[in-house]
């Protein structure tokens, strides 16, 4: 790869050395919390210099094969480094106590079933978009969306379409604003709803269970962790119905076809 150089290599391997010493002495010291703490960040320093190496943008980790920041890349690296953040550290401070079975920390099935809906959205959206781009957009959509792009400040010359998805020329243009956009030639340069609640719906279901994970390492005595904090279920289900829309509405084709 010709991103990729022997720094990131340095630097990945000095990260996955100090996370475990480190966090190790976090605990040693009495602060599981700040063990976690200090986990996550590192997790998440490793995803970015991953990403940096092999795309060559600290954001890579998230850019899809269409150029594009992903919705569902993003949630899913939300959740992975949380959760791994937290086992980790729990684990850390369960062995620290000398408790037997360090490592048998109950996980939620709640918290199974929301990674795995996002898992379920982030296989599913590029076997959604492989369909569409079997079928050509019509020339009316390209030049409407085309004009669209450059009235909103972007080089139209550097727009792919691939059938009825749109993509960029290069990862350098992904921005954040993908996000929120559609996925194809006809609604590339507009809102797309579903993927904005989505994003709201992930980002406070997150942060709140990272709050729940802070006070329970906040509140860490000598009997150690033996499961996470619950989920409420009806948060699991808003979630599904979340992701459930915005698959379907990824699945419906907003443009006209090509004759």
């Amino acid at each position: 790869m010709k991103n990729w150089t022997f720094a990131h290599s340095l630097a990945l391997f000095l990260i996955l050395v100090i996370m475990p010493f480190g966090a190790w002495g976090a605990v040693s010291a009495g602060r599981p919390l700040l063990a976690w703490l200090s986990i996550l960040v590192l997790l998440t320093a490793f995803l970015l210099i991953a990403g940096h190496g092999v795309i060559g943008l600290w954001r890579g980790m998230l850019v899809d094969d269409r150029n594009v920041i992903s919705l569902s890349r993003t949630q899913l690296a939300l959740w992975t480094v949380i959760v791994l953040s937290a086992f980790l550290a729990a684990a850390l401070w369960n062995l620290f106590l000398g408790i037997e079975g360090a490592l048998a920390i109950g996980i939620p099935i709640e918290l199974w079933a929301l990674m795995g809906i996002s898992t379920t959205s982030l296989v599913g959206t590029p076997l959604i978009l492989s369909s569409k781009k079997k079928h050509e957009a019509s020339a009316e959509d390209k030049t409407q969306t085309l004009q669209l792009i450059q009235a909103q400040g972007d080089d139209p010359a550097k727009i792919r379409t691939k059938g009825l998805v749109i993509a960029n020329a290069e990862p350098a243009m992904a921005c954040w604003s993908d996000m929120f956009t559609g996925d194809e030639v006809s609604n590339g340069a507009h809102l797309d709803l579903s993927k904005v609640q989505m994003f709201f719906f992930t980002i406070i279901v997150a942060l709140g269970y990272a709050m729940a994970l802070g006070r329970m390492f906040a509140g860490a005595g000598a009997g150690g962790f033996d499961a996470f904090p619950a989920l409420d279920q009806s948060i699991v289900a808003l979630l599904g119905i979340s992701h459930g829309g915005y698959l379907v509405a990824k699945g419906v084709t907003n443009g006209r076809i090509a004759s």
